[in-house]
């Protein structure tokens, strides 16, 4: 029998974990932010998301042998622990990437209604050109928006982008970061948005976070509107979650609690890529297809023009409501931040075209 542990939000893991190689699993479900050594003892499998800090003081004394992260990013994962202990990982890169991008353009689109903006006059600049990132990108395209693209990791790997500098990026009318985590090193992308590129940004301008919390400074991102500078944030993801900074949250022309790629697709394919990814680690066929497990969802339409393209946009995912759930708990937002992820409402992916 296997023995697995799987985060209580990770959809499909029965249907897709019950069996493995003729050997049945028993899965246990718990709380990402809650899961301990104590409960790794007979573990074999560990099933996470990025609520979970996956290293020594956890796996230590443990059995497991397989870590599966349905995710993109790994600033949760000791990677080097798990490469030293013969630990096999995998993570779900782009799973959640195209619900992000919905958000993203749901975020620009509605900034645009609140303040009365042009989008015909206005330049996204884009950092990070991943798997979120290019998806802004492409949906910006469709929409003739304008935009620029900053990454130099791919820039050094040679990628042909149109690449431009941070200092470029500072000056869009909207800045939007798809970046990993880095702490240091040469593109470290900790507090990557501070004071100083705050500071640049153009008077009315909008800053967009559904990468990590600190890729911005928060306190920083605070203090500038604090002193009376004329920006918008929309936020999705903060510094020290779940006890995110309150006052900034205040701040925000929208606030939502890390939920930009809670799409049911992309939560559906993180659990499917992690069934792949283990599969393949014991020489397994995939028994069902992704799209068996896809739901069908309506798909919007764009009419050709950028009038009133919120309003177009809300009946497929209405990011107010979303900004409205977190407010109403503000005062207790930090005992509630994981309690609205837990049961935040099915939103289905709306576009056809990234």
């Amino acid at each position: 029998m296997w023995n697995i542990v799987a985060d209580e939000n990770m959809p499909l893991v029965e249907e897709l974990f019950f069996e493995i190689d003729g050997k049945a699993s028993y899965i246990k479900r718990l709380a990402g932010r809650g899961i301990n050594s104590d409960d790794l003892k007979n573990t074999d499998i560990l099933l996470v998301r990025s609520v979970t800090q996956v290293n020594q003081e956890l796996l230590e004394g443990s059995a497991v042998r397989f870590v599966g992260s349905a995710t993109i990013g790994t600033d949760h994962i000791d990677l080097d622990y798990l490469s030293q202990h013969n630990i096999q990982f995998a993570n779900a890169p782009g799973c959640n990437a195209q619900g992000v991008a919905e958000y993203v353009l749901a975020s620009i689109a509605y900034w645009a209604q609140s303040r009365d903006i042009d989008l015909t006059t206005v330049e996204v600049g884009i950092i990070g050109a991943g798997n979120v990132g290019s998806r802004v990108a492409n949906a910006l395209d469709v929409l003739g928006i304008q935009y620029v693209l900053n990454d130099p990791p791919l820039a050094d790997d040679g990628d042909d982008k149109d690449f431009v500098s941070l200092e470029a990026i500072q000056k869009c009318d909207v800045v939007t970061c798809h970046v990993p985590l880095v702490k240091d090193g040469r593109h470290a992308t900790y507090h990557l948005v501070d004071d100083a590129f705050l500071e640049g940004m153009p008077e009315n301008s909008l800053l967009i976070n559904s990468s990590r919390g600190a890729v911005v400074d928060n306190s920083s991102a605070l203090g500038i509107k604090q002193a009376g500078k004329a920006i918008d944030y929309i936020l999705d993801v903060w510094e020290g979650e779940p006890n995110i900074n309150v006052e900034l949250m205040e701040q925000t022309l929208i606030a939502t609690p890390h939920i930009a790629g809670y799409s049911q697709e992309g939560k559906i394919r993180g659990t499917y890529q992690l069934y792949q990814a283990l599969n393949q680690w014991q020489s397994l066929a995939d028994s069902v297809s992704l799209q068996e497990l896809l739901p069908k969802a309506p798909k919007w339409q764009w009419g050709g023009s950028l009038d009133g393209l919120y309003q177009s946009l809300k009946p497929y995912y209405d990011l107010e409501a979303d900004d409205k759930r977190m407010r109403q708990v503000k005062g207790e937002v930090r005992q509630k931040f994981d309690h609205l992820r837990k049961t935040y409402p099915q939103r289905l992916e709306f576009l056809d075209t990234l």
